[in-house]
């Protein structure tokens, strides 16, 4: 399965295609803090036995935390968001969102264990698992979801039709995601081996190694931060500063010395 370090590798490559002109470190610090959030519910599994995969992979977190995102910036007529974050602070909780919907989330959701994708409203886990391929035999073929004939109740009492499966587990009930401090469901032996892993699969190295070259090479690429959030905005007492240029006439407008003492002089002038 993706260990913490993959899905953070994952994410924050997810974060530099999302961030625009506002990628920079703190910003992959807030992205990274996001997606290891999400990861920690291995520790809550030991009070809220089986919701590893469940508590925190929900996807009903980030669908949310984007409709208020989207509804606080774009349907009010301010934004105290976009007032004390600026337009940084919008574009990384988007980065955020995304990072942890299709890296911490969707990594685990196409991994054989699965997620408890809409707990706890509906507590199921679902691993959207498969393959699809084109044969020139029986054409084209997919597992991800498998559509069959339900097997009618032995009662006679019905159960027959159309049956869809998209990978159903079960619930927290009957299922357990294990993990380096929750190996098993229920009380551990003394004697339990317990597995941290950090990369399971070549794919998972080379994706953590493009990570870190990836986010190399865009940090030495990566342009500055928009003119709009580090240039001062103009103060309400640079608009009683004396415009360099008046209209001829105006009598408001002082003179300038130079020119009195030649007008004066050339008055006096016989």
């Amino acid at each position: 399965m993706p260990s913490t370090v993959v899905h953070v590798a994952f994410g924050l490559l997810v974060a530099a295609a999302v961030l625009g002109p506002y990628f920079d470190r703190r910003a992959l610090l807030a992205v990274a803090a996001a997606v290891v959030f999400v990861d920690l519910d291995t520790v809550t599994s030991l009070a809220l036995e089986s919701t590893h995969r469940a508590l925190f992979h929900t996807v009903l977190i980030p669908l949310f935390a984007a409709t208020y995102l989207y509804a606080e910036t774009h349907l009010g007529e301010r934004s105290l968001v976009r007032e004390r974050y600026g337009d940084r602070g919008v574009r990384v909780a988007w980065a955020a969102i995304a990072a942890v919907v299709v890296s911490a989330i969707g990594l685990d959701l196409t991994n054989p264990a699965g997620v408890n994708l809409l707990y706890p409203l509906h507590d199921q886990f679902y691993a959207f698992d498969g393959a699809a391929n084109y044969s020139s035999q029986a054409g084209f073929q997919q597992s991800f979801v498998e559509i069959g004939t339900a097997t009618p109740e032995p009662s006679g009492g019905g159960g027959g039709g159309a049956r869809v499966d998209v990978g159903g587990q079960g619930s927290t009930r009957d299922y357990h995601v294990g993990s380096g401090i929750d190996p098993d469901k229920g009380r551990e032996p003394k004697d339990v081996r317990r597995v941290f892993p950090v990369v399971f699969r070549g794919w998972q190295l080379l994706l953590v190694v493009a990570s870190v070259i990836g986010l190399t090479v865009r940090a030495r690429l990566s342009p500055e931060v928009a003119m709009a959030e580090t240039t001062r905005a103009p103060s309400e007492t640079d608009g009683d500063a004396e415009p360099a240029v008046r209209r001829v006439g105006d009598d408001s407008a002082p003179l300038d010395s130079e020119a009195n003492e030649t007008s004066d002089g050339e008055g006096d002038a016989p």
